[in-house]
């Protein structure tokens, strides 16, 4: 939406007669320009953030209760066109380049669609899609939109300062004791391939063509290209504007405490070249649809958007009212404090380089108005280096499972490595292990009684190997959320959970604590809830009791929590959030989407973005 991809309303033939008659009023207009608490008013579902509810009622109306109805919006591209730039450790599609690939999604493959650019089942009629399916689509959904140039992929945000008067921020001691932290992960877990810098494309801009648009789209119509340009914009004289087409070429900026980065050493994935052995027919669900954003966000947009060749009239606005608010990005300089933008706009005449371009010369209220409101500081696992941004608008957009929740079992010993948190490094290290040692293998612990436990127990199960299921307490019905004719595999387990008859492979242990273990011997002590100890040989344990995400490069007076006193977590403790708005509360410029906001699945994500996008058009009068 930030490239300029809006929803439009074409119909309200909704089952639900109630938001078909509110929105009676809203066909044919945007979405951005509606009444989105009035639209969304009585609308219930998995979500507790009403304008994602919305979208996801006209996008899949009546979804839950297995309806399958036409969406009742479409995206077209005739929006304003904001800068900005979206950080990632990995490729677009996060966490799904990280699952084992023939793992089942928890939600159906249509709900894992992002609007314009559908995806395709190729799995065999599956309703639910596999995770390498998931992730090549969204790797390739940012290629197919246009959406590549804004994408800054293999890079990890270290710090967020909030400026005050436009000051810059300094690199601060915790900086640096988080990025020696993070330097460290990636010594150990990070393979880096040749990352391509995102290119910052500007089109020449004609003023007469986007003033029309804008006068035209308020009226909720479009402006043909023809009306006023009989060629393409790049080529009108009147505009006299080079395409500036360069890539960022940002230099990286220069750190006090240089050497905590110079000595990263990126090494090879030591599984790279292994045969792992994994059996794409067997029955395994996944339980974290809501991570698909987990090392990338923003735009969610496709080829199909309507006017390919529609001009934004936005650099208008910002030329012709003297407003600065196009500068959202601006390169934090080794020396200089006026800094040159990213993608810097045409002002009429020409454009300069965005690396040698000056800051215009505007009366001193809009300047103070234009001042950077917060610094992000980002490593760059490709040169290993810190880059600088200051930028005026700040959304939180970062995955829930960044960090797993880990058991406090013996405060003297470090975890041995082969005690694992999640369910990827247990069939990795479980392979790698039974290539290596002959003859029977000694059960794996499972810690938990969620769903990642459940695919644990499938995994493990599918490789012939025993597994002894520790839990709390029995878990609840699933029939309420989860389907048994969708979800069988859930089910089963579930069932041996309940069951006091004995399984192949598999050994229940409720109530049951885990109190030491010996490193050495690979042994493991379990107490009962009478009391009674017992010990057992392992070949690995992985504790699955959720996660939590990783918000370090935050200061650390930020309490953005609904309980400011407890950490984030996505489903205990989210952040505070105008739920109409998704601004945090108590800071101004500052918003939050995804799980960390309250939006689990994928089909939720786009409606966190719809109501940023629409405050920022309201705030600044697009």
């Amino acid at each position: 939406m930030l490239a300029g991809n809006i929803p439009y309303v074409i119909s309200n033939d909704h089952p639900d007669e109630m938001l078909s008659a509110r929105l009676a009023l809203a066909v044919g207009g945007s979405l951005i320009y509606q009444d989105l608490e009035f639209l969304a008013t009585g609308l219930e579902g998995r979500s507790t953030n009403p304008v994602s509810l919305l979208l996801d009622s006209l996008v899949h109306p009546c979804a839950d209760i297995g309806l399958e109805i036409e969406p009742l919006i479409e995206w077209r591209k005739n929006g304003v066109e904001i800068d900005h730039i979206v950080f990632g450790k990995g490729p677009p599609g996060g966490s799904w380049h990280t699952m084992d690939p023939h793992i089942l999604t928890l939600s159906l493959g249509t709900w894992m669609s992002l609007p314009g650019y559908k995806y395709t089942t190729r799995d065999n009629a599956e309703k639910r899609a596999f995770a390498h399916n998931v992730a090549k689509y969204y790797e390739k959904y940012v290629k197919e939109t246009g959406l590549a140039k804004y994408f800054a992929n293999g890079t990890i945000v270290t710090n967020i300062t909030e400026l005050e008067d436009a000051k810059e921020s300094t690199h601060s001691p915790e900086t640096n004791q988080r990025e020696e932290v993070i330097s460290k992960r990636v010594d150990e877990r990070m393979e880096v391939e040749e990352i391509r810098k995102p290119m910052m494309i500007k089109q020449a801009s004609c003023p007469l063509t986007n003033a029309l648009n804008f006068l035209l789209s308020r009226g909720q119509r479009r402006l043909k290209m023809d009306r006023c340009c009989k060629r393409k914009l790049e080529s009108q004289a009147d505009c006299k504007a080079k395409d500036d087409s360069s890539k960022y070429n940002l230099e990286a900026a220069a750190l006090n405490s240089g050497d905590v980065l110079c000595d990263i050493l990126l090494q090879k994935n030591r599984f790279k070249k292994m045969n792992l052995n994994f059996d794409k027919n067997r029955s395994v669900s996944f339980s974290c649809d809501y991570d698909t954003l987990r090392k990338s966000s923003g735009s969610v947009y496709s080829t199909s958007f309507r006017g390919e060749h529609h001009a934004t009239f936005f650099n208008f606005l910002r030329n012709s009212c003297g407003l600065d608010t196009n500068r959202l990005f601006k390169k934090v300089p080794d020396e200089e404090a006026t800094t040159p933008i990213l993608a810097s706009p045409c002002n009429g005449t020409d454009c300069d380089h965005p690396t040698t371009s000056k800051t215009q010369q505007i009366s001193a209220d809009c300047k103070r108005k234009s001042r950077p409101k917060w610094s992000i500081e980002v490593l760059d696992l490709k040169t290993r280096t810190v880059q600088s941004y200051t930028c005026n608008t700040l959304v939180l957009a970062n995955g829930a499972s960044d960090l797993p929740n880990r058991l406090t079992i013996c405060s003297d010993k470090k975890d041995p490595n082969w005690l694992l948190h999640d369910v990827r490094s247990l069939e990795i290290e479980l392979d790698l292990y039974m290539q290596q040692h002959t003859g029977e293998i000694d059960p794996v612990l499972i810690v938990g009684a969620g769903l990642s436990a459940a695919d644990a127990i499938i995994a493990t199960r599918g490789k012939n190997v025993p597994v002894l299921h520790l839990f709390r307490n029995k878990s609840r019905d699933l029939n309420k959320q989860l389907p048994e004719n969708m979800y069988p595999e859930y089910h089963k387990v579930h069932q041996m959970m309940q069951s006091t008859s004995s399984y192949s492979l598999y050994t229940a242990l409720p109530e049951y604590t885990l109190t030491d273990y010996s490193e050495d011997t690979r042994t493991v002590a379990l107490t009962s809830k009478e009391g009674k100890e017992f010990i057992y040989q392992v070949s690995f344990v992985v504790v699955l009791i959720g996660s939590r995400p990783d918000l370090g490069f935050l200061p650390s007076e930020f309490k953005i929590g609904v309980n400011q006193n407890l950490v984030i977590d996505s489903k205990t403790n989210p952040i505070n959030i105008d739920k109409l708005r998704h601004s945090v509360r108590g800071y101004k410029e500052l918003y939050a989407m995804g799980p960390i906001a309250g939006d689990h699945f994928v089909r939720f994500l786009p409606g966190g973005a719809l109501a940023i996008v629409s405050d920022l058009y309201k705030k600044y009068g697009f």
